[in-house]
């Protein structure tokens, strides 16, 4: 018998390493390249890159990393091929693409179904005064929104450094010759932008600031978009003194991304994010103090019959019994 068994062990230890060395030629999963997300700083981008990346690593078996950062920085990093995708380009974003050799980046489906961006006050405040109409209408009535903070101007909450948005608020300001009566405040974080309105919102106070959509306060709270001339495209390559563009936001990928893992760009193809679920994942989380990671979990967990839509039934399986194993 050991004379039988000690060549046949042999020939398994023969057999296992040619395998072995098989798998990686051709590529075996051990081989697979992180997929990178890039892990912007606001709340529905924050949740699609945990929801997407989660279906990635458990249903398709790819290692992932999400790298933080705001839109400037984070679409360098798109570019450089330090991160592979982005689920969210909003359009102060997409004029970028002209300063970008063409096919580097690769536009694979919408990600949020509806959206705006806009300068607001709150509705109370135009029932207030009528007169308050359009952007233009601020320095007539500037005394309604100066503070101690705010250099004798009316105090306009903008955006955060390194967002997009934030480069064209200036802009607009500029535009609109409205740099003598606005002082532009930076929130400090998405967050901040947010509760800044409500605790103004809550004690009927004068605001003025940016604001977009999905986000929860844009659906509770009642407020009112200052007009602007409508957007054009000449307008918006050189002066921004328009509206901000119809909101489509984008998914865009690294060109290194679709040759080495084209199911995950399939899928990327076939996502669809719907506004109402963005902000009803939002509410969970303020209503039970969780942050974006958990959002995510509870937005797999509840809409299954969405994301489930995307992938294969095997990929689906595999998610599942991923959360499962979660607790």
């Amino acid at each position: 018998m050991k004379r039988t068994i000690r060549p046949l062990l042999a020939a398994l230890a023969v057999m296992t390493a040619g395998l072995a060395l098989l798998l990686a030629a051709c590529g075996g999963d051990s081989e697979r390249e992180p997929v990178v997300f890039s892990d912007l700083n606001w709340p529905s981008a924050e949740i699609q890159a945990r929801v997407a990346s989660y279906i990635v690593e458990h249903g398709y078996e790819y290692p992932v990393e999400l790298v933080p950062g705001d839109t400037v920085s984070l679409w360098q990093a798109l570019v450089n091929n330090d991160t592979h995708v982005t689920m969210e380009i909003w359009p102060a974003q997409q004029e970028w693409l002209l300063d970008v050799d063409e096919g580097t980046l690769v536009e694979v489906g919408l990600s949020l179904d509806t959206g705006w961006e806009a300068w607001v006050i709150p509705q109370y405040l135009k029932d207030e005064n009528p007169g308050l109409v359009s952007v233009t209408d601020l320095p007539a009535y500037m005394d309604l929104f100066v503070t101690a903070d705010s250099q004798g101007k009316a105090r306009f909450v903008t955006c955060l450094p390194g967002w997009a948005c934030e480069q064209v608020n200036d802009a607009k300001v500029q535009a609109y010759g409205l740099a003598d009566s606005i002082h532009l405040l930076n929130p400090g974080s998405s967050a901040g932008l947010f509760a800044d309105l409500e605790a103004a919102y809550s004690r009927g106070d004068a605001w003025v600031g940016y604001m977009w959509h999905p986000t929860p306060l844009s659906v509770k709270l009642d407020l009112y978009i200052l007009e602007e001339p409508a957007y054009s495209d000449e307008c918006w390559s050189t002066t921004k003194a328009c509206a901000y563009p119809e909101a489509k936001v984008l998914i865009m990928v690294n060109k290194s991304l679709p040759e080495r893992a084209p199911e995950v760009v399939e899928f990327l193809e076939k996502w669809s994010f719907k506004a109402a679920d963005q902000v009803a994942t939002e509410i969970w989380m303020e209503e039970n103090n969780e942050d974006s990671d958990a959002g995510a979990l509870w937005f797999l967990r509840n809409y299954r019959e969405v994301w489930a839509s995307f992938v294969p039934d095997d990929v689906a399986k595999k998610v599942d019994e991923a959360l499962a194993d979660e607790g």
